[in-house]
């Protein structure tokens, strides 16, 4: 029996990252990219306005104020997307539009709101205005977003190893990516076993219980980013066993076994795994979840990793879903090219007691974790 932090360190010593791929940027979120990106154009490119109002000259509205307005000239509208035709030259004014680009000559926007542009106005300014009185002053860039403000040149937008989410995806977008290279997510196989287990959906004969860790392990993996298969029961046999570990092996880049990995006359996992491949450790000074096993087995199909790491979890609920937890999920994401493979620990304070022992659903019958579905006191 060996320590928690062995076993972990043994599992990440086999278990490999997996290669990268380009994918269409909005099949990225969740991923972790494999590349580093840079920003090949600045954002904004041009000098901006910030709000909508009118583009002007500091020193034409210097000392503006509600006795004494400025009034200025209208010389064109800018919108968003069109460039400026006109230079603003002493006296006069452009109206401007949010993200419009900022006519030459002027160094300052004033609101609408800071004018007499109608307050109530919905759409256009159907009176077309000739000239506008502004009421407040206004210093040097003010109301403008520089060049490069958002963005600049040569700014690492994604840096290698990260994992993309919504904000990831939105900067990317911005630069115009279409595409990124990506960390393949794992294909991870589910195999139960047991002759007691019966599928969901499906009447309970007696004696009989549900497959509830596939489900359980399904959810996980798919929580975890990877993409589950399941290849089913395998049956107390050695021949239905090999089956799916070999099928996993084939289509997979991990496997995961429930059940059968106890000392029981039927628990098979470690014998099979041992005939076809290596068990490099099995049980694990750990509760719940000693009864585990990890070992290796080799692929078939040739141009993917030679070797596939195999996870003999518990039948217990319980084990295998701590068992997942810690030994399960940093290879997981190791494969997905993550880094930080441990969980966030927090500090807690108790504010009542906490049984020592607890009903759990567990075994069928055989308590060493090997298989699943009866009440007993843990």
């Amino acid at each position: 029996m060996i320590s928690y932090d062995d076993a972990v360190q043994m599992v990440l010593q086999n278990t490999d990252v997996l290669e990268a791929e380009e994918k269409p940027l909005l099949d990225c979120v969740g991923r972790v990219s494999a590349e580093d990106v840079h920003a090949d154009i600045s954002l904004p490119q041009s000098d901006i306005s910030g709000p909508d109002g009118y583009a002007v000259r500091s020193t034409d509205i210097a000392g503006a104020g509600m006795p004494t307005p400025a009034t200025l000239k209208i010389i064109e509208t800018v919108r968003a997307g069109c460039l400026p035709r006109k230079k603003v030259v002493p006296g006069t004014a452009a109206r401007i539009m949010t993200g419009s680009v900022i006519p030459e000559g002027a160094d300052c926007v004033v609101r609408f709101e800071d004018t007499d542009e109608p307050k109530d106005k919905n759409g256009p300014n159907t009176m077309n205005p000739k000239v506008v009185k502004i009421y407040v002053s206004q210093p040097v860039g003010a109301n403008i977003r520089k060049a490069g403000s958002n963005i600049p040149e040569g700014f690492p937008v994604l840096p290698g190893g990260t994992v993309i989410g919504p904000a990831q995806i939105s900067a990317l977008a911005s630069i115009g990516r279409a595409t990124v290279k990506v960390m393949r997510c794992p294909v991870i196989a589910v195999i139960a076993t047991g002759d007691e287990l019966v599928n969901t959906g499906r009447p309970l004969p007696p004696g009989k219980a549900y497959n509830s860790n596939t489900a359980a392990v399904t959810s996980l993996i798919t929580h975890y980013g990877g993409i589950p298969k399941i290849l089913g029961i395998a049956r107390d046999r050695e021949s239905s066993l090999l089956r799916k570990i070999q099928e996993g092996a084939r289509v997979a880049d991990a496997i995961i076994t429930s059940g059968g990995v106890s000392k029981g006359d039927y628990d098979l996992v470690r014998l099979v795994l041992g005939k076809i491949g290596e068990v490099i450790f099995s049980r694990v000074k750990m509760g719940p979840g000693a009864a585990v096993a990890f070992g290796m087995v080799k692929r078939s199909s040739a141009g993917r990793h030679a070797s596939v790491p195999v996870f003999g979890l518990p039948g217990s609920p319980r084990g295998c879903l701590v068992n997942f937890e810690t030994l399960v999920r940093p290879a997981l994401l190791k494969m997905r090219g993550i880094i930080a493979l441990d969980h966030p620990v927090v500090e807690a304070t108790a504010v009542d007691s906490i049984p020592g022992r607890m009903p759990m659903i567990s075994g069928g019958g055989r308590r060493g974790g090997s298989k699943q579905g009866t009440l007993y006191k843990a």
